[in-house]
């Protein structure tokens, strides 16, 4: 029978010791010996411990004190077996301990230790199981006990216990790491065979108070394993994010953390993907992670354009409670989101905590939410490493087309390839129609509403960003971007934090709504001065927000000579979504036709959005579908410029909209609201602002009557509105501001 040796290290021990060693005589393996280590005791009553234990061991060494990891050093090096267990003097080995692990090392002869579950007691009680050996799960946390049989040529090979002190308390979790930089790993034993007794202050408390600084020289010790090349490789063998069934390698993914195992084999991954005859999208494996680990399992198609009619119908539809997947996968959930938002909040406030995650309402409710502190743990995986160049993600809500997104585009478009390596994360689109256009400036563009449910939504962003260790994070109109900041600040400190702030608005007042995560953000650019100044109203200190007025191109919006036509073209162009007001065009347009009976007028409207349809059927319903042209989305609306005599814009709110700026550079008069800050690119000199009030249409229809009556205004006004693009809101000057946000 194999000897197996059983080193006890002893400092001042207390009678435990004698119950340690009864239950290291009571094993059903015979073939043992027991080696006392007296590491320098002092204390006379230990010293009589002592005395009695040595009349019970095999061998009894004495020694200076030098510590727990030079102590067990001496008694394996005066083992006589092949295989030794360490074990402290408080400690007990259940009977069949010995045997049990002997048998899992001579059954997996590639293993250098085995190791148990265990029980805690004695001050606490309770039961661990370590499950299954993964060294990509023990770089970060010791889960194994102490108390393993080693084979004694591992231990020698490995280089022994460290006996700097350096890790006081740790010493057996950098010995397995050792082990596991030289491929030798560890065998599990589910039963629990090893008794840890806690009993007031122990050496493990002493080194969890010292973590950080024992962890650090861990690290500092073990490049091999923790630098990031290395470990991402561990979690590729021990913890991959994807499975990858291919008879071919697969060398094209843009994560490093990938298994690639043969058709007919099992990966180890939450997440598996076919690679085909065709191969796979460079992205295929890190959306795959996202989506399985988020909720989804496959990316879904963009919702079909249009929305409901019904105002419940929609709540139903964003809450996801119009999926039977939803609510089988989702009951609870599903359920709580029954209940008003008002509700769940009074109900919170009165029980001063969150009884209700209210994170899925960021993207419904900002004025009102309070940005979230809870995180559901990031997904981690590892991009390959970068060329050089700098990291930049950007983290708006659509992939669609929009104002504040063709803002982000110009900025995007400012920074090159050879310095810039970009990400675009869209946390809650539903038209991708941009995709393409995006795809060409961005080489990652994440579509996370596709791939996440919104409960993992602030986890996403700040997996992605983390994990491709992004040198700038841009943030603009996402709280749930918003949200992240705080936990981004802490994977990636260095990281230069900038949000673009577009408007302001009582129902969307991003100032108000992050101003918990104010501190988080480096630099603020406001669009407008009434966003500067509200920032600053806010407590933002003044070196820290940039007024970058938006902009456009006077060379691709050029001035052109007014329409001859006998029909007038008024042009609207932008979402139909309320905010837009376009249904009020409706009444606008019957206004102006009992002002021109000739009819001699025509709206254009170049959108699409939610109040599509219902704006279609109240044209219908008015019966004037004959003074009324639908286009559709247009991306480029210059040739629109040039056919129409004036632009109109409704909104209930807006920043500086770019639509205002490229008809002024195009030498178009604009009727539009007096709301948020278009009086700053808009005044009397090149359009007429409406204020809001009770007789809105009436008022707009008598401003484009008014113009549509006097050709030299509309003229002269073209012209001012020219000047002023020029002077002020030239896209040159501005991608140069831009290109400065990042230097």
């Amino acid at each position: 029978m194999d000897l197996v040796s059983i080193v006890i290290p002893c400092y001042n021990p207390t009678d435990y010791l004698i119950e340690a060693l009864a239950s290291v005589a009571a094993q059903t393996h015979r073939e043992t010996e027991i080696i006392i280590v007296n590491d320098g005791t002092k204390q006379p009553e230990s010293l009589a411990i002592l005395e009695e234990a040595a009349r019970k061991v095999s061998l009894y060494i004495e020694q200076p004190n030098r510590g727990l990891g030079a102590a067990r050093n001496t008694g394996f090096a005066r083992a006589r077996g092949e295989f030794v267990v360490p074990l402290d003097a408080d400690d007990l080995l259940e009977p069949s301990y010995v045997s049990e692990t002997l048998k899992a090392l001579h059954h997996n002869r590639e293993a250098a230790f085995a190791y148990t579950d265990f029980q805690v007691f004695g001050s606490h009680n309770y039961q661990e199981q370590p499950g299954e050996y993964n060294l990509y799960r023990l770089l970060d946390r010791n889960f194994l006990a102490y108390s393993s049989m080693i084979r004694r040529e591992d231990w020698e090979q490995a280089g022994r216990y460290d006996e700097t002190g350096r890790c006081h308390g740790y010493e057996d979790w950098e010995l397995w790491l050792r082990l596991g930089s030289r491929g030798r790993f560890g065998q599990y034993v589910p039963k629990s065979l090893f008794r840890y007794r806690k009993h007031g202050a122990s050496l493990y408390d002493e080194a969890l108070a010292r973590h950080q600084e024992f962890v650090g020289y861990i690290q500092a010790r073990h490049p091999e394993l923790y630098e990031y090349e290395p470990r991402a490789r561990i979690k590729a063998r021990w913890a991959p994010a994807v499975c990858i069934i291919s008879s071919h390698p697969v060398d094209n993914q843009t994560i490093q953390d990938i298994q690639v195992i043969a058709p007919g084999e099992t990966g180890s991954a939450s997440a598996t993907l076919h690679a085909g005859a065709c191969g796979l999208e460079p992205h295929s494996a890190e959306l795959a992670a996202l989506a399985a680990w988020g909720g989804r399992y496959r990316a879904s198609p963009p919702a079909a354009q249009g929305a409901p009619r019904s105002t419940l119908l929609r709540h139903l539809q964003n809450a996801g409670l119009l999926s039977w997947e939803s609510w089988l996968q989702h009951p609870v959930r599903s359920a709580t989101r029954l209940i008003p938002l008002r509700v769940k909040e009074r109900i919170n406030r009165a029980a001063g905590r969150a009884l209700f995650d209210l994170s899925f309402y960021l993207q419904f409710q900002p004025a009102s939410l309070q940005l979230g502190n809870s995180l559901i743990e990031p997904l981690r995986y590892f991009p390959r490493s970068g060329a050089g160049r700098k990291r930049v993600a950007f983290v708006t809500p659509h992939l669609g087309p929009g104002g504040a997104e063709a803002v982000l585009f110009e900025i995007a478009s400012t920074l090159c390839k050879a310095g810039f390596e970009l990400l675009l994360l869209a946390t809650h689109s539903r038209d991708d129609r941009w995709r393409a256009k995006w795809q060409e400036k961005v080489e990652h563009v994440y579509d996370l509403a596709a791939l996440v449910d919104s409960d993992h939504m602030v986890a996403a962003v700040c997996s992605v960003v983390s994990n491709w260790n992004c040198d700038f994070v841009l943030v603009q109109n996402s709280l749930f971007g918003y949200a992240a900041l705080p936990h981004i600040r802490r994977r990636c400190p260095a990281a230069k934090v900038i949000d673009v702030v577009h408007n302001i608005d009582d129902e969307w007042d991003v100032t108000a709504s992050t101003a918990q995560v104010a501190g988080c953000i480096d630099i603020r650019v406001a669009v407008s001065d009434l966003v500067r100044k509200r920032l600053q109203a806010a407590g933002t200190p003044e070196d820290r927000v940039r007024l970058l007025r938006n902009a456009v191109d006077p060379d691709r919006f050029q001035p052109t000579p007014q329409p001859a036509g006998p029909v007038h073209q008024i042009l609207f162009a932008g979402r139909l979504e309320p905010v837009k007001r376009p249904l009020l065009l409706v009444d606008i347009a019957a206004q102006l036709a009992s002002l021109r009976q000739s009819r001699d007028f025509r709206f254009v409207i170049a959108g699409d959005g939610p109040e599509g349809e219902e704006l279609s059927r109240r044209i219908e319903h008015s019966g004037l579908e004959g003074i009324f042209e639908m286009r559709g989305q247009v991306d480029d609306l210059a040739a629109l410029y040039a056919t129409s005599d004036i632009v109109i814009l409704p909104s209930r709110s807006e920043g500086v909209p770019l639509v205002v700026l490229e008809a002024l550079a195009c030498a178009r008069p604009i009727v539009a609201s007096d709301v948020g800050a278009v009086a700053e690119a808009l005044d009397s000199s090149c359009g007429v602002l409406i204020e809001p009030a009770g007789d809105d249409a009436a008022r707009f229809a008598q401003a484009l009557n008014t113009l549509l009556n006097q050709p030299g205004l509309r003229e002269r006004m073209g012209a001012q509105g020219r000047a002023k693009i020029e002077a002020g809101y030239n896209l040159r000057n501005a991608r140069a501001a831009y290109a400065g946000l990042f230097a």
